[in-house]
């Protein structure tokens, strides 16, 4: 890993003044929280906590997916990819320093996301909601990186950046299309329940990250902290080595 291109990346990040839009946007749904909040008829706390994780946490995946992407393609665009990597740096040191950088970002947002969903709520604050920002942190980190996949992959960065947003919503509806699958209701799915079980396989399990009933009710029995850290580690690998075997590829 190169420490001075991930300063590059944070520097970039910077530049396009990403964390301070994120932060504002983060300080705009807070507010909007506690003011649909207080127009709740009962439980005004809870309504507000409940909206401010769930509209936050669309807010961060949708701001890091189209920064990762607009700021990969423009590094490609702009030349800056090749003469990186004509310095001494090698193309794995290339992928793993943006990856590194990206996680970083993603880190950082994911706990200022925490931070409001706890003044949203200070009272009901428990391991319920240390969970939920726990997955908040490993589902952002995976969506930065397969943001990268899909940004070094395709040309386009629309493209890039649809792509991203679709697995993300395929990911989010995982549980839904597998319980359909197995529900007695279908007669015969056939090759399509096939292709749902596979995908399933190389897909994360979004839907059962960042679970509402976690801050409202606490803890569970089923997902832990455990699967919430081995599913990102897994996965962003996965993602990395295929982005690191597409740059391989290329001919500059």
């Amino acid at each position: 890993m190169s420490y001075p291109l991930v300063k590059y990346v944070l520097m970039g990040a910077v530049r396009d003044k990403l964390i301070v839009t994120l932060l504002v946007l983060l300080l705009l749904g807070c507010s909007l929280s506690f003011f649909l909040g207080s127009a709740a008829v009962i439980e005004k706390d809870r309504f507000a906590l409940v909206f401010a994780a769930g509209g936050l946490r669309l807010a961060g995946v949708l701001g890091l997916v189209l920064f990762v992407v607009f700021f990969v393609r423009r590094s490609f665009d702009g030349k800056d990819v090749e003469f990186i990597l004509s310095r001494p740096i090698s193309r794995t040191a290339f992928i793993y320093s943006y990856a590194a950088a990206f996680s970083l970002i993603a880190l950082i947002l994911s706990l200022a996301i925490g931070l409001c969903v706890f003044a949203s709520g200070p009272h009901l604050f428990g391991s319920g909601q240390v969970l939920w920002v726990a997955s908040i942190v490993v589902e952002n980190i995976i969506m930065v990186n397969t943001a990268l996949f899909f940004a070094m992959y395709m040309s386009s960065a629309t493209s890039a950046a649809m792509s991203t947003l679709a697995f993300y919503v395929l990911a989010r509806m995982m549980g839904q299309l597998l319980g359909i699958v197995d529900s007695s209701l279908v007669v015969d799915t056939g090759p399509m329940a096939m292709a749902v079980q596979f995908v399933s396989v190389v897909t994360p399990r979004l839907d059962l990250m960042g679970q509402t009933s976690w801050l409202i009710y606490g803890l569970g029995e089923g997902v832990g902290i455990g699967f919430v850290v081995v599913q990102g580690i897994l996965f962003s690998m996965l993602v990395t080595l295929a982005a690191l075997l597409d740059l391989m590829k290329r001919q500059f």
